[in-house]
């Protein structure tokens, strides 16, 4: 009775975590094509073939499903950039420029791929405290990048961690509105470069 019971619960678990899913894959689409304000939770579990009863069961409403997508884009991102700084130390790589050289195209690497999911986030239409809560990432980028290299012995005053942080927000942006991944592409490299070079003259 009791390995019915987990059986049971296993597959429970198993439909929910996999109508979650399907609800966030639809309310992607549907924030791409509509924009946050025009969207609606009926266009989204029309989508995903569920219910509005299972929404609400897995999310609080549509600016949730907003701010899970930006999560985890965000999660995605932050994990591309620790792995390419790892890749790079790994190779024996100690100068801290190069090592946040290294984060920045594995982060613009990542962006590019979701260019689209990326742009809807940079158009601003999103729920209220939105906006805030995308500034507080950027100024959270900001002391990262300064504690960076301060744990380098190579300090980076603040100005200059927000020029550097801030190049790379206006690159995402640009990136997004690129018409193709070659176009994405070839606007990271040419960001990147400029920053390599003011660190040079630096």
């Amino acid at each position: 009775m009791a390995t019915d019971q987990a059986v049971q619960a296993a597959r429970a678990a198993e439909r929910g975590s996999s109508t979650r899913a399907m609800l966030l894959a639809a309310a992607r689409e549907v924030f791409k094509l509509e924009g946050y304000a025009q969207a609606g939770v009926t266009d989204i579990v029309a989508l995903a073939g569920a219910s509005v009863g299972s929404l609400y069961h897995h999310f609080s409403g549509k600016a949730d499903l907003f701010l899970a997508l930006f999560s985890e884009l965000h999660n995605e991102l932050d994990a591309r950039t620790r792995a390419a700084v790892r890749e790079c130390r790994d190779q024996g790589v100690s100068d801290p420029m190069r090592l946040l050289l290294a984060g920045a195209r594995g982060y613009l690497d990542a962006c590019i791929e979701q260019r689209e999911l990326v742009g809807m986030f940079a158009r601003g239409d999103g729920p209220p405290g939105f906006e805030l809560l995308r500034r507080q990432r950027i100024a959270d980028w900001v002391s990262l990048n300064t504690e960076f290299f301060a744990r380098s012995g190579e300090p980076l005053d603040e100005a200059a961690a927000i020029v550097l942080t801030g190049a790379l927000m206006l690159a995402v942006a640009e990136i997004s509105l690129a018409p193709d991944a070659s176009d994405a592409r070839r606007l990271a490299d040419g960001v990147l470069k400029v920053l390599s070079r003011l660190r040079a003259r630096g």
